[in-house]
């Protein structure tokens, strides 16, 4: 029994709590990875100076085509670690946007590109389909982003009945609807999601019910959707 004598939990608490779960398992990957850029970046930058230190003593020229097949890889891992910061600093900062209508494919884009190395290691692979007409919905921002995570969680971990080499495909597509926000995940190859445990703790329930959606189970059993209660305009 809650000190309110409330029976049941507090959803607000509740769900707060899963969020910072959430910001801090994707601040984890984000870390991890800009840990591994950081190391190629320094290892290529030693190799310059390898190459450097040898032309010194040997007073041997440098050989060009190393010198430029090394620098482009700094290059490129450094362009890959601004890409990866500007999406972190996209996610940090939706925490201070009030509702406002956002666009679904931006959000499911932002959270697959965060999630890409949690998505691996579970041995999938996520097509992201653009939606035939507009996908919006008006909601808080990192509530949306959370249940994008939520659902591509369930999507990956969910998978009791999947050998263990088997690379799980993982695709999400959107509603033909632009009054009805629809957001379908499904994964191949086509394996039953349990019905009964599909969003249905009690964080879960509250998180869907923070940005007005709800859940529908496809026909096959091999994935589910994420729909607006009602209908938004805008």
């Amino acid at each position: 029994m809650s000190p309110n004598n409330d029976p049941c939990p507090n959803t607000d608490r509740l769900t707060d709590m899963d969020d910072v779960k959430f910001f801090g398992a994707l601040s984890a990957t984000m870390t991890h990875d800009m840990k591994n850029v950081l190391a190629i970046i320094n290892e290529n930058a030693g190799l310059l100076g390898d190459l450097a230190v040898k032309s010194q003593k040997k007073a041997t020229p440098v050989d060009p085509l190393k010198v430029s097949t090394i620098s482009e890889k700094i290059r490129k891992n450094v362009t890959r670690a601004d890409t990866m910061m500007k999406q972190f600093n996209r996610f940090s900062h939706s925490m201070d946007h009030a509702e406002e209508f956002l666009d679904m494919q931006e959000m499911v884009m932002l959270v697959a590109s965060l999630s890409e190395r949690i998505i691996r290691r579970h041995g999938g692979t996520l097509t992201v389909i653009p939606p035939p007409v507009p996908c919006r919905i008006h909601a808080r921002r990192f509530a949306v982003l959370h249940l994008i995570f939520r659902a591509l969680d369930i999507l990956c971990c969910d998978h009791a009945d999947f050998a263990s080499d088997t690379e799980k495909q993982m695709t999400v597509r959107f509603g033909r609807d632009s009054t009805l926000a629809e957001i379908c995940f499904n994964r191949d190859p086509g394996l039953m999601i349990e019905r009964d445990s599909l969003f249905d703790s009690p964080t879960d329930r509250a998180l869907l019910a923070h940005v007005n959606m709800k859940v529908k189970m496809m026909d096959a059993g091999a994935g589910f959707c994420l729909c607006t209660a009602r209908p938004d305009h805008g």
